[in-house]
């Protein structure tokens, strides 16, 4: 009997250890997550939910390629609705989940700017596709990356241009932004240098629709080029209030402009406007055409601005700690840091390699202007 007992509790023992370690169950899958904190809602809703798509889609292509040493990433998005205080409480939600190993980060400056700080803290890698503040990277964080030219290379290249273009007198216009002010300062600096006049340096609201009031006393001051530093909505009913009030000076304005939605907002009367867009035009890189087909028939959408920059980040973090993975065995955030500091990367929108400061070396702008609804490229310049 005693015999027997035994003989039960060893079969019993080892069906418990089968279960636990054997038996066909299958074991915890190492997963790690890549957090986004772009604009979700809000005025700049509509470029960064293509990003986020673009994120998404390199998510899913590196779950499928296997190349996480057994690893699987999830994406973790969070919303900051272009605004720096939201930007700041999404950033801190993300840093307090200890499986973010890395941030594709922000659409605006203003937004970027002070979120930084808490990636900084934290010692977490956020790379943005689309802040060209200057301030941003000027800090010393070495957590910080940024996959677009900035503004210094944007205004200083601009100016240059429209003085070749024969233009001598501008009004300048920005949107009291981090972004639409410090680049529309970066221009007014810009021009004596070119022999430029100033004429006018005036701030709007965002969210402003009425502009004719800016507008009439700049009518009076007979530049000959106006230039808008911000975004979408508001390029496009500046340029479209101009034409309404008879005023046929160019209008330029910049990246943050560069899109559908400022053609959606001011009609016809953006026809001959001109904008710059940091990086070549996509149509003159081949590599990008197999990703915007991809991007299309995913999410139903053609690509309009910054899904490219917003793929390649994802892709550049994503080759960074899969590089920490094969190397180390897991994810290290600091180890993570120091692989980007090297990285030299071939992808969408070129080649990337970041200075000392987290800056892109690749420091191109392209000037277009609309024809016929369409964004065409008129120049495309470098440093």
């Amino acid at each position: 009997m005693n015999n027997l007992k035994r003989y039960l509790a060893l079969i019993s023992i080892s069906g418990v250890l089968a279960c636990q370690s054997g038996g066909g169950a299958k074991q915890e899958e190492k997963v790690f997550k890549l957090g986004a904190v772009l604009p979700l809602t809000g005025p700049a809703a509509a470029p960064g939910n293509e990003m986020n798509n673009a994120v998404l889609l390199a998510v899913d292509e590196w779950n499928s390629s296997n190349k996480l040493s057994g690893y699987k990433v999830t994406l973790d998005s969070k919303d900051d609705a272009a605004d720096p205080k939201q930007a700041v409480s999404s950033a801190h939600a993300l840093m307090s989940d200890s499986l973010v190993a890395a941030v594709v980060a922000h659409l605006n400056s203003g937004c970027f700017l002070p979120a930084s700080r808490i990636y900084h803290e934290n010692g977490v890698a956020a790379m943005s596709g689309a802040t060209t503040n200057p301030e941003i990277t000027q800090q010393g964080y070495p957590e910080i990356f940024r996959l677009c030219t900035t503004d210094l290379v944007q205004g200083e290249l601009t100016v240059p241009y429209l003085k070749e273009a024969g233009y001598t007198k501008i009004a300048i216009i920005h949107d009291k932004t981090q972004y639409g002010q410090g680049l529309a300062q970066v221009v007014k600096d810009a021009c004596p240098k070119s022999g430029i006049e100033v004429l006018s340096f005036d701030g709007i609201n965002v969210g402003d629709k009425d502009f004719k009031a800016i507008l009439t006393k700049i009518k009076d001051q007979t530049p000959d080029v106006i230039y808008f530093g911000g975004m979408y909505d508001e390029a496009g009913l500046i340029v479209k209030q101009m034409r309404d009030l008879g005023m046929t000076q160019q209008f330029v304005s910049d990246d943050g402009a560069f899109g559908q939605d400022t053609i959606d907002a001011g009609g016809v009367a953006t026809e001959g406007a001109m904008f710059t867009m940091v990086g070549k035009p996509l149509t003159e890189m081949p590599q990008v055409a197999e990703f915007l087909t991809k991007y299309e028939k995913r999410f139903g959408v053609k690509v309009q601005n910054y899904g490219p920059y917003a793929y390649d980040v994802a892709n550049i973090l994503l080759t960074a700690i899969s590089k920490v993975i094969s190397r180390i065995g897991g994810v290290d955030k600091a180890a993570i840091v120091q692989e980007l500091k090297q990285m030299e990367y071939d992808g969408v929108v070129g080649h990337t390699a970041f200075d000392e400061k987290g800056d892109t070396k690749n420091k191109v702008i392209t000037i277009y202007r609309v024809q016929e609804g369409k964004f065409v490229p008129l120049k495309t310049m470098g440093m």
